[in-house]
């Protein structure tokens, strides 16, 4: 996580081509954190496509319905229905919005290792994060659960296997033993695990275009990658979230793109609009997500290579870092820095008047805080008075506001101490009214129990 601030002045000079026409702007949809009603994500549709984007990434993890063998991994009162998944992509593509759902197929694998009947095919049982490549009931539960997800859509066009952040890869016994006796590396299995669960995906669905996260093959030349035939096989999406130029520029490089080209032909973007900079964040630094796209734009038109072609560009919005993380910023948050970030992306700079029109577009009565910064006394805090906004959910925005206020502003004198405790005490009273009508009971006391309750621990 870089902490390089970005003002105001920055933003507003920073200009660049936008994207064209022909590249994807997906919405990441995270739904292993926080999942919104379907009635929620219905109303959320064609505000997407009016802001600008062409597409959904779609990520359900224990929130899709599995059944079976595998119903174990569905979430209690929190998975969604095959019909409302049906629901859902049907309204998706009734707006002309790419449907592209996103499942883990090595690491980020908690919520199938976590549980007795799938444990012994983690790398590490005590830290049920990745597969383990080597064992021989790996890939079968992995195919099981494709099968499942894509089963349940109809006219996919592309899908993601995620295969990022594979920690602890290659250091238990069966995987110690493989590169022993086969004198291979880290990379070897990795691309071996990969490249079976790519196999059979093309095999199965032929149709499909695939996509992976790239940072696995960060430190892969294009001579393994090619010995593995991936770019046959895969596009790669490459994920830089940062808002620090030289940190942008150490993520990945212009030798890094290089290598890429030698291999593909097409690759993704990813940026971020929110879930990026600290996972325990209230607010959303809506600066530092329009900087990471303005360097996103520079790294298209500057460094990458002519001979690969951006296919699109992926807005994540994490909502936890992983399975068993705390949430992250809730989506209502982030949707002001959405709508700035799609603009961004689609016309190239972010002006003070651009700021302004956006402001008044999503009903704030003065520009956008591009920053966290209280603007009112202890004392003059209502926490009653939450405006709706002009988007859906503009409450829930407004909720979380309030509650950065009343943790940041004042001193921390024993009346305004008292008078602290009292307010969030009488937030926590909204807050369950306020989410209930876009969040599910489990979602509502979680936020609750984590944000407002921790809080007053710390008053």
């Amino acid at each position: 996580m870089d902490l390089v601030a970005v003002t105001e002045g920055q933003l507003y000079s920073d200009s660049c081509s936008p994207v064209t026409t022909s590249v994807q702007k997906l919405v990441h949809l995270d739904l292993k954190g926080a999942p919104p009603k379907l009635s929620y994500l219905l109303q959320l549709l064609p505000l997407l496509k009016g802001w600008g984007a062409t597409g959904l990434l779609v990520e359900y993890e224990d929130t899709f319905p599995f059944d079976g063998d595998l119903s174990v991994l569905a979430k209690p009162n929190e998975s969604y229905s095959k019909a409302e998944i049906t629901e859902l992509q049907d309204a998706a593509l009734s707006l002309d919005l790419e449907f592209i759902p996103l499942v883990q197929t090595f690491g980020h694998l908690e919520f199938v290792l976590k549980h007795n009947d799938f444990k012994q095919l983690s790398e590490d049982p005590d830290h049920p994060m990745a597969i383990c490549p080597s064992h021989p009931d790996s890939l079968t539960l992995v195919k099981k659960v494709l099968q499942q997800v894509i089963d349940a859509h109809q006219r996919l066009k592309f899908f993601h296997i995620g295969a990022d952040e594979v920690y602890l890869l290659g250091s238990c016994r069966r995987c110690l033993e493989r590169m022993q006796q086969s004198a291979s590396q880290p990379a070897d299995i990795f691309l071996d695990h990969v490249t079976k669960v790519l196999a059979f995906l093309k095999d199965r669905y032929p149709h499909l275009q695939l996509i992976m996260w790239d940072d696995m093959l960060r430190t892969v030349t294009a001579t393994k990658m090619k010995e593995y035939k991936l770019g046959e096989l895969v596009e790669p999406m490459v994920w830089i979230y940062s808002s620090d130029a030289a940190d942008f520029e150490r993520r990945v490089g212009r030798q890094r793109w290089d290598t890429l080209s030698q291999v593909f032909t097409q690759y993704w973007a990813a940026s971020a609009f929110k879930g990026a900079f600290g996972g325990g964040l209230l607010h959303v630094p809506v600066g530092r997500h329009i900087q990471n796209h303005h360097l996103w734009l520079k790294e298209i038109h500057e460094k990458v290579p002519q001979k690969l072609n951006c296919r699109g560009v992926a807005l994540t919005g994490w909502q936890r870092y992983q399975h068993f993380s705390i949430l992250c910023e809730l989506l209502p948050a982030g949707l002001p820095s959405l709508r700035c970030c799609l603009q961004v992306l689609n016309k190239g700079s972010f002006s003070p008047e651009i700021h302004a029109e956006l402001s008044k577009e999503l009903g704030f009565s003065s520009n956008l805080p591009l920053h966290f910064k209280p603007t009112r006394n202890l004392d003059d805090i209502n926490v009653e008075e939450l405006d709706r906004m002009s988007f859906p959910g503009g409450r829930v925005h407004q909720l979380i506001e309030t509650l950065s206020e009343l943790v940041y502003v004042g001193d921390d004198s024993k009346g305004n101490t008292d008078v602290r405790l009292q307010k969030l005490e009488e937030l926590g009273v909204v807050a369950r009214r306020v989410m209930a009508e876009m969040y599910r009971e489990p979602t509502v006391e979680e936020w609750v129990t984590q944000r407002l309750q921790a809080m007053r621990q710390f008053v």
